[in-house]
């Protein structure tokens, strides 16, 4: 049996330089996904910050960190440095909800899990740290939309008028940009950040022969490769040919390099963020009939072509664990919300019913 580490009293500041290597390793061993490790980096920077970097680690106690958390409630979200948070009714959210301030004690749960391990604290202080209650989602809050409501949404940037109240200046046509996004979401359901960080390139002749978006690193690090319908390769093409911008002379080389690789691009020619997309979602779905309007969100987008390839198109939990790029197939079995139409769907097309 292993005798236990000496303790060592290593300065806070000096312990979270040290877990960011840590992070980088695994990240470079393909054990953590680089968007998961600049998240815990933020968060145990900024913990660094309130404690005090010159703080010995092992002196940190559980109030320390929930005085912390007091703190971060009202403080902005890091991920938000360049474009704001936004709301569900589109506006600005000042300070963190429940959500951000519970991932934030699970980055620094787990720099006091290393440190433990490599004997920089004596006992673990997040053991009493109080946890932040997030609210669970409601039965049914998952759904997306119905394969009617899918089609209008992605079909809305051919109806947005040209000018005057509501539309876009000439010179900001983004239709065929915002359907080719509208129809991954909703036909094969990739992660908003999938999209953003695909360049053009990635579009190629799967093994079968047909198109594919091929994803270099999603979640996980994994490589994988989404199905492209023939119809959104047509739009796609005429996005490349037509309406996709250039970025401006004036920026960085390295930045307009990327920029020119990018699938899809802002207005301005430059490669989409997340925070894009989600706004354009939101743009369109306020220009969709009153009755088919509701909270929708890339990633509900993305539930409803889990749901549809499901339950519609016939296709197995484990092939559309692969298209959505989960690692677990019971991950994709959230997808299969319990309900009473599904319940009647399925037995109508049992051929023992009829």
């Amino acid at each position: 049996m292993a005798a236990p580490r000496e303790l060592s009293r290593v300065e806070v500041g000096a312990a979270v330089r040290e877990y960011v290597d840590v992070l980088a390793l695994r990240v470079a061993m393909g054990a953590l996904a680089a968007s998961s490790a600049a998240a815990y980096v933020r968060d145990v920077e900024e913990f660094a910050r309130l404690v005090g970097p010159s703080v010995v680690l092992d002196d940190v106690e559980s109030g320390d960190v929930e005085l912390a958390v007091v703190r971060i409630a009202n403080a902005p979200d890091a991920r938000f440095s360049r474009q704001r948070k936004i709301g569900a009714d589109g506006e600005d959210v000042p300070g963190r909800g429940l959500h951000a301030r519970a991932r934030w004690l699970a980055s620094v749960r787990g720099l006091f899990r290393w440190a433990q391990q490599v004997g920089y604290v004596r006992a673990d202080p997040m053991e009493f740290v109080a946890g932040v209650r997030v609210p669970s989602r409601a039965k049914g809050a998952r759904l997306g939309l119905s394969v009617e409501e899918a089609v209008a949404l992605r079909e809305s940037p051919g109806a947005v008028p040209r000018g005057g109240a509501g539309g876009v200046r000439a010179d900001q046509r983004l239709a065929l940009r915002d359907e080719v996004i509208l129809r991954l979401l909703t036909e094969t359901g990739p992660r908003v950040s999938e999209i953003c960080a695909a360049n053009a390139d990635d579009v190629r002749l799967g093994a079968g022969g047909g198109w594919v978006l091929h994803i270099r690193r999603g979640k996980g690090g994994k490589a994988r490769d989404v199905p492209l319908s023939d119809a959104l390769v047509a739009v796609l093409g005429a996005y490349r040919e037509r309406e996709r911008p250039v970025a401006p002379a004036g920026d960085p080389a390295e930045e307009r390099a990327d920029a020119l690789r990018a699938l899809v691009v802002t207005v301005r020619g430059r490669r989409m963020s997340a925070r894009d997309v989600q706004r354009m979602v939101r743009r369109h779905v306020a220009l969709m009939p009153a009755g088919l309007r509701q909270s929708v969100t890339p990633h509900g987008l993305r539930h409803t072509a889990a749901t549809v390839l499901l339950r519609q198109a016939g296709a197995d939990v484990g092939t559309v664990a692969d298209i959505l790029g989960h690692g677990d197939v019971s991950t994709t079995s959230v997808y299969l919300d319990p309900s009473s139409v599904a319940a009647a769907e399925a037995l109508g097309r049992s051929p023992l019913a009829r």
